[in-house]
């Protein structure tokens, strides 16, 4: 089974979502939070913190797991962490990104789980 992991980027009560490029054929367009696929022999820790600094130049912390799960063949993990530097998108993989409250990240195209995943968000952490 392929691990995959993502990282949620929180600041002042918005969250950090991508835009989905073509290069993908899950979800083109869609919005998600920064994260991917991990090369062999890396731990879902190590995946993330490598994911979010290829996708958007973010230097990512994860602190607590807020879900887990299985999407076809891939082993998943949403982490919430503390994150330094500036935001630079990886051109090839995301088309835009934007800080959204939770009431208009609910209301986009989301890829994945990140529907529940702000819904959960809003619950605990009131976005």
């Amino acid at each position: 089974m392929v691990l995959a992991a993502s990282g949620i980027i929180l600041q002042n009560k918005k969250i950090l979502l991508l835009q989905r490029s073509h290069y993908t054929e899950n979800y083109p367009e869609y919005w998600g939070c920064p994260g991917g696929r991990a090369e062999i022999g890396e731990t879902a820790e190590q995946n993330v913190i490598r994911e979010v600094k290829e996708e958007c130049n973010l230097d990512f912390t994860p602190t607590k797991i807020i879900k887990t799960g299985i999407w076809q063949d891939r082993k998943y993990y949403r982490f919430l962490g503390n994150w330094t530097g500036d935001i630079k998108i990886q051109e090839l993989e995301v088309l835009d990104y934007n800080w959204f409250t939770f009431e208009k990240a609910i209301k986009l195209n989301l890829a994945f789980d990140y529907k529940e995943i702000i819904q959960l968000l809003e619950k605990k952490y009131l976005l």
